[in-house]
């Protein structure tokens, strides 16, 4: 939120390079903890694979965004409350055109009429070496997260990842390290005085 105090952070995209990197849990967590001070929206834009609506529980055949763009179901049936301050629109119907309903005007007006409603809406976007559905998703967001699995995510594809979407236009607030194993990097003093200094390494 401080990364640039010039403009407010209202529309977040969280992606990474290929699925399985955790960026769809990291869309959740930030959701959370942003939600304890302002109203946020949490949107599953992963047409392909979407995981939220199966993470909260949501039943079978929920209504969401797929649904929405494609003029079968209305904003409030949509729309889920999570928390007292966070609400969720899942994917939806899996569509067999997930980049044409994305690209849709209608997703476009959509996000302007909530901006009103919500302090933050955070997009948990397909991954970038998979499709090309979050450069088109950065297009609409004021930032990017980019979420790196630690040991896992190549160099080179997290590198060809972020250029996409500078190339794109996308504004790349910052990358998140994630499933880092603590232990094995403070066997290699990678992280070791970090945890020690704030106290999270185990007292010895």
């Amino acid at each position: 939120m401080l990364s640039d105090m010039s403009r407010p952070q209202k529309v977040i995209v969280i992606t990474s390079s290929v699925p399985g990197e955790g960026k769809s849990s990291v869309a959740a967590n930030m959701a959370f903890a942003l939600s304890q001070l302002q109203r946020v929206l949490l949107i599953d834009a992963d047409l392909r694979r979407p995981t939220l609506a199966r993470n909260f529980d949501f039943p079978v055949g929920t209504p969401g965004l797929a649904n929405l763009i494609s003029g079968t179901a209305k904003v409030e049936d949509c729309i889920q409350t999570v928390d007292s301050q966070l609400d969720m629109l899942t994917a939806g119907a899996v569509p067999p055109n997930p980049l044409e309903l994305l690209a849709s005007p209608r997703f476009a007006k959509f996000l302007e009429r909530v901006k009103d409603r919500y302090d933050h809406i955070l997009i948990d976007s397909p991954p970038t070496q998979a499709v090309s559905d979050a450069v088109l998703m950065a297009t609409y967001s004021d930032s990017v997260i980019y979420v790196i699995k630690s040991e896992s995510t190549s160099i080179s594809m997290a590198q060809k990842g972020v250029g996409q979407l500078l190339q794109g236009g996308a504004s790349i607030v910052g990358v998140v390290l994630n499933q880092v194993d603590v232990k094995k990097a403070a066997k290699k003093g990678e992280y070791s005085g970090y945890y020690d200094h704030y106290g999270y390494s185990e007292a010895k």
